[in-house]
């Protein structure tokens, strides 16, 4: 065979190897049918905000694109309108101090929002829980997603289970209890009494308080209309955590309306007088020397926060006074 004559045949066969590759389409990129979530179950508590981890690609090529197909609660009931449900959520624009002494002053600084308690981030799938989740039922959610790139689309059927969890605590004790005999001129302490806090019992109302009783050692409450209320010297008192509203002294007990506001009340913490900080919303409240049999005024120490809107009744027991009235 002649050199021309295998030029040509060498070039037929070029060509048809040419078109036989052309009618063959060229896939670009690649997506995994094992795309999944990091966090799964993905657990969160109401109100709180909580942020997923992006679908994990599995060597897929980038970018993905995310879209919600199904979310059902945990009797099976389609929970979609929750990603569209829009809720109002008080926060605060800067930060709040004793400065702030007023309703009319704490109000310029609140803010209200508005957020979806779920939603999708279309940009690689991360799942994402604002505090409007308080709004919603705890429980476990099932979420499905369709995931899209260059490639082509994969479907994936229960993705992720979200479990939104109770509120959890109304209140924290941040720093125990303790009591004493002080004096009462300078607050200097002048030696220890027992005291414990007995209960906090918590109950929602339509108005938030803080209400104090004091036990002595027999079980007899307090009459603080009567007796009256003090402060240890040169220390911290609820009024200055909340002086939007007047103090009230009853038979049995010191009450303290307090304002619905963001995340936890008090809303700013104990800077201290002069230089002497004690604890984090720590107050001292007193029973003078007068109306118990200590010979000295007594404090006790209670360091609380607390997260719910409604009443808290705090039950403190004096274990070695008692009263006089």
């Amino acid at each position: 065979m002649t050199k021309n004559k295998l030029v040509a045949y060498a070039s037929i066969i070029s060509i048809i190897i040419f078109a036989l590759y052309s009618c063959n389409k060229i896939e670009k990129g690649f997506i995994s049918t094992n795309l999944y979530y990091l966090e799964n179950p993905l657990v969160s508590t109401m109100g709180s905000i909580t942020v997923s981890s992006a679908l994990i690609t599995d060597g897929s090529t980038t970018p993905l694109t995310v879209e919600v197909t199904k979310l059902v609660d945990m009797d099976g009931n389609d929970a979609l309108p929750l990603l569209g449900k829009m809720d109002s959520i008080l926060g605060f624009s800067g930060n709040v101090s004793y400065l702030d002494s007023t309703i009319a002053l704490l109000n310029t600084k609140l803010t209200t929002t508005g957020a979806r308690p779920f939603s999708v981030n279309p940009h690689g799938g991360r799942i994402q829980l604002t505090p409007a989740t308080q709004y919603i039922h705890p429980g476990t959610y099932t979420l499905s997603v369709k995931a899209t790139n260059i490639r082509g689309s994969v479907n994936l059927p229960d993705a992720c289970k979200i479990i939104i969890n109770g509120s959890g605590d109304t209140y924290i004790n941040y720093g125990g209890s303790y009591g004493g005999k002080f004096n009462p001129n300078t607050g200097g302490f002048l030696g220890p009494i027992s005291v414990n806090v007995e209960s906090v019992n918590y109950s929602a109302t339509p108005i938030n308080k803080i209400i104090y009783i004091f036990h002595d050692k027999n079980g007899v409450v307090y009459n603080a209309k009567k007796g009256g209320i003090s402060n240890r010297v040169n220390r911290w008192s609820m009024k200055q955590f909340d002086p939007y509203y007047p103090e009230i002294l009853t038979d049995s007990s010191v009450e303290y309306q307090f304002p619905s506001v963001p995340n936890q009340f008090p809303v700013f913490s104990n800077s201290g007088i002069n230089n002497i900080p004690r604890g984090t919303f720590g107050v001292f409240p007193a029973i003078p020397k007068s109306n118990n049999n200590s010979g000295n005024p007594i404090f006790v120490f209670l360091d609380m926060a607390f997260f719910a809107k409604g009443t808290f009744i705090i039950n403190v027991k004096f274990n070695d006074v008692e009263w006089i009235l």
